[in-house]
C-alpha cells in the first residue's frame, strides 16, 4: 500500500515538470532559449541568447538552426558547417556592414540554407562559396540583397543549390547571380531591379534552370541573362525588360530558351545600339520556342550558331526580326514563328554565309509563318 508521504512526492514530482518548461522560457518570445535541442537564437530578449551571430554559428552543431530575430547586425560571417541561418523576417532582419575587398557572408560546407534577410552591404561579394569545394544543397531564398557590391552571389563548383524568391536592388555596376563550374543548381522566382551591368550569370556551367525570374535593367549596356560554355541548360518563364542583351549565350550546346517574355522599351536611340532580344555565338543545338522578343535592333541575332531551332516564337516591333551569320553548310530551323504581321508567304530571313567565300545575301525561310502573336 503506497504511504502518504510516498503520494505527497509524486504529486510534487509531477507539479514541477509542468512548471519547469515553463519558467525557462522567456516570456516575451515565441521560440525556446538558446541553445536548447538543435536551435540556437541570436538576439532577441530570451535568456542565453546570443548577441552575434557568428558567436551563435560557431557554437552550433551540424544541421542545427540559428535563429536571428529582427534587428541590424553589423558582422562579417563564416559559415563551416551544415546549418540553417534563419532570420525572423526579411524586411526587419539585417546584416549590414562596410567592408571593401571582401565577402559577407563565406561558405565553406553543403547542406547550407540562408533565409529571411537583408543584407546591406559595401564589398565585393554578399554571399560567396570559394574555389573547387564541391558543396551542394546550398540553399538561398527569401532574402533581400542591396549594398554597392561587384557581386550579390557567387557559387563556384556546387552542385544541386537553389536560389529562388529573393530580391535583388542593384546598384552601379553589380551584378545578381553568378555560377560557375556548378550542376543542377536551380534559380528561380528572383525579381532583380536596376542592374546596370547584368542579372544572372552562367560559366562552365551545366544542368541548371533558370525560370520564373522578373529581371528589370536600366542601363544602355546592362546583359541580362549570360550563359557562356555552359551545356544542357534551360532558361524559361523569364521576363526580362530593359536589357540592351537580353540574353546572350556563347560557347554552349544544347540550351532550351522557351516561354521568355523579352521587351525592350528603351528610346529609340538605345535600341540603334545593337540591342539584342536574344545574341547567340558559336552554339549548336539550341531550341529557342514560344518567346515574346519585341523593341530590339534584332529581335534575335545568331553569329557562327548552327543547328539552332527557332520554332512559335512572337517577334513585334523590332527594326530587324531576325538576322544570321553562319560559316559552313549547316542552317537553321525557322519553323512558325509570328513576324510582326499575318504573313501568307514564307518569311524570309536574311543574313550572310562564309563557305569558301563571302556569301552577304543568304536567305534562310520561315516556311509556316503564324498568322497571329502566340499567347505567351
Amino acid at each position: 500500500m503506497i504511504q502518504k508521504g510516498q503520494v505527497i512526492l509524486i504529486v510534487l514530482l509531477f507539479i514541477a515538470t509542468c512548471i519547469i518548461p515553463t519558467t525557462a522560457r522567456d516570456v516575451g518570445n515565441s521560440f525556446q532559449s538558446a541553445s536548447k535541442g538543435d536551435w540556437l537564437y541570436v538576439g532577441g530578449s530570451g535568456p542565453g541568447n546570443y548577441t552575434k551571430i557568428q558567436d551563435a554559428i560557431d557554437h552550433a552543431s551540424w544541421f542545427s538552426t540559428v535563429f536571428v530575430y529582427s534587428g541590424v547586425y553589423d558582422e562579417k560571417i563564416d559559415i563551416p558547417k551544415a546549418i540553417s541561418l534563419i532570420g525572423e523576417s526579411r524586411n526587419t532582419t539585417i546584416i549590414s556592414r562596410v567592408a571593401y575587398g571582401t565577402c559577407l557572408i563565406s561558405l565553406k560546407s553543403s547542406n547550407i540554407t540562408i533565409s529571411e534577410f537583408t543584407f546591406n552591404f559595401t564589398g565585393s561579394f554578399i554571399i560567396q562559396c570559394p574555389f573547387d569545394k564541391n558543396y551542394r544543397d546550398i540553399v538561398i531564398s527569401n532574402n533581400m540583397f542591396q549594398g554597392n557590391i561587384s557581386m550579390d552571389i557567387s557559387l563556384i563548383d556546387c552542385q544541386f543549390c537553389s536560389i529562388t524568391q529573393n530580391i535583388f536592388y542593384l546598384k552601379n555596376m553589380s551584378d545578381a547571380i553568378s555560377l560557375s563550374e556548378s550542376e543542377n543548381c536551380d534559380i528561380a522566382n528572383n525579381v532583380m531591379i536596376g542592374s546596370y551591368s547584368g542579372g544572372i550569370f552562367l560559366r562552365d556551367s551545366s544542368y541548371n534552370k533558370i525560370s520564373n525570374n522578373s529581371l528589370e535593367g536600366i542601363s544602355p549596356h546592362a546583359l541580362g541573362i549570360v550563359i557562356d560554355l555552359s551545356d544542357f541548360n534551360t532558361i524559361s518563364n523569364n521576363t526580362l525588360h530593359n536589357y540592351t542583351w537580353a540574353i546572350y549565350i556563347i560557347d554552349s550546346e544544347n540550351l532550351s530558351i522557351i516561354s521568355n517574355h523579352i521587351e525592350n522599351p528603351l528610346p529609340s536611340q538605345w535600341r540603334s545600339l545593337g540591342s539584342m532580344g536574344i545574341w547567340i555565338i558559336d552554339s549548336y543545338d539550341i531550341l529557342v520556342q514560344y518567346n515574346f522578343i519585341s523593341g530590339f535592333k534584332f529581335g534575335i541575332h545568331l553569329d557562327d550558331a548552327r543547328q539552332m531551332i527557332i520554332s512559335k516564337n512572337t517577334f513585334m516591333k523590332n527594326i530587324v526580326h531576325a538576322r544570321f551569320y553562319n560559316t559552313g553548310f549547316s542552317s537553321n530551323t525557322w519553323d512558325q514563328n509570328y513576324w510582326g504581321k499575318p504573313r501568307i508567304l514564307p518569311k524570309p530571313i536574311f543574313g550572310i554565309k562564309y563557305i569558301y567565300v563571302l556569301y552577304p545575301g543568304f536567305v534562310e525561310f520561315d516556311w509556316h509563318p503564324a498568322q497571329e502573336p502566340y499567347d505567351i
